[in-house]
């Protein structure tokens, strides 16, 4: 009777809602705390920044809830083969490591592109981070498929925009027009450390009202699973793609396949298949847009490489260590795939050309 009493106890438990992890004096603040609640039971903010919630988030920490959000995001998708954190550490190099930390969660992060080290070869994982910073961070993960506008300094009404510096202004605007971060009192306060709670605040709006529905390496090219032959090394300013034969029928063989004998680019082509043109020219068409802009697909076809300016980075095929190289330009502002594939601040719309 014991044993069947504890077993009705236990399940009953199991069926009741999560309750407050939140220890005793070390609550957040009342405006914040069922949306900590809400990221602790998606499982995007770690047991150690349940805690100390008016103190400042450091560069890693923030990282951290970054990369979590991102593929919480993604499997939230429920696609039948995607991305897991251990696939991308096995399947991207960094070519430049940082020499201050070897956190999973901060190359990850450097990989999708949410954070730039503080020097070549350094992270600075203590700092703390601005305000400022948070809304770059932020838009640098989460550009590349939300729908990104910039509020005007009108629109966002800050006080102290002013204060705002020039490389942060696109990212400050367009995380207000995603409502990500809108300031306080008129202000944005740009210089202030964000503190925990905030900033779990903030990651948890990207879930309602950001787009992630692809990884994305460096922020900007989208890498999809089930292309489980391809490697890929990234820099500070590019991606470069490699195809590793492995002999046997894949996964990324299948998908290539069926893309090759449905456009009728390729299939009326005339060119037998060919993997790694096939990879070439539909592996990365949410970038390239073969379809549209023929270069590189007409060059694949005949067995040739190209290369093609597309505003906000140069795209190279057939290189002599790689399938494609990607470079990616420094300009303000970001691209944006939703809104009609535009970059820059203000927003332009791509115009691709070939470089000879």
């Amino acid at each position: 009777m014991l044993k069947k009493t504890l077993v009705v106890i236990i399940s009953l438990m199991l069926l009741l809602p999560s309750t407050s992890v939140f220890a005793a004096g070390d609550q957040p603040s009342a405006w914040s705390k069922d949306t900590i609640q809400r990221g602790i039971d998606l499982g995007i903010v770690p047991e150690r920044l349940q805690s100390n919630y008016a103190d400042p988030i450091t560069r890693e920490e923030f990282a951290e809830l970054l990369v979590n959000v991102a593929f919480k995001k993604l499997e939230m998708v429920e696609r039948s083969y995607e991305w897991t954190k251990e696939m991308v550490l096995e399947k991207v190099t960094i070519d430049q490591p940082f020499e201050d930390t070897d956190l999973d969660h901060v190359n990850l992060a450097y990989i999708i592109g949410s954070v730039n080290g503080t020097s070549d070869t350094t992270f600075s994982p203590d700092a703390y981070i601005t305000r400022e910073q948070a809304a770059q961070m932020l838009m640098n993960t989460i550009h590349q498929g939300s729908i990104v506008s910039y509020a005007t300094e009108e629109k966002m009404g800050y006080s102290d925009y002013n204060q705002i510096g020039e490389w942060a202004k696109p990212a400050v605007s367009a995380a207000y027009t995603l409502e990500l971060m809108q300031g306080s009192n008129g202000q944005f306060m740009p210089r202030k450390h964000i503190t925990r709670e905030q900033a779990i605040v903030t990651i948890i709006r990207v879930v309602d009202h950001a787009k992630y529905s692809q990884l994305k390496l460096r922020g900007d090219i989208v890498a999809y699973a089930w292309f489980d032959d391809l490697a890929y090394n990234v820099g500070k300013d590019y991606v470069y793609v490699s195809y590793e034969d492995e002999g046997e029928f894949s996964l990324s063989d299948q998908k290539h396949r069926e893309m090759w004998f449905t456009y009728r680019a390729t299939s009326e082509s005339g060119v037998r298949y060919d993997h790694e043109k096939a990879i070439v020219i539909y592996g990365f068409q949410s970038n390239l847009l073969n379809l549209t802009y023929t270069w590189i697909l007409d060059a694949a076809l005949k067995g040739e490489g190209a290369k093609v300016d597309y505003g906000y980075m140069t795209v190279e095929t057939f290189t002599e260590n790689h399938l494609l190289k990607f470079t990616l330009k420094n300009i303000p502002g970001y691209f944006n795939a939703l809104v009609g594939h535009v970059y820059g601040y203000p927003q332009v719309a791509i115009d691709p050309k070939p470089i000879d």
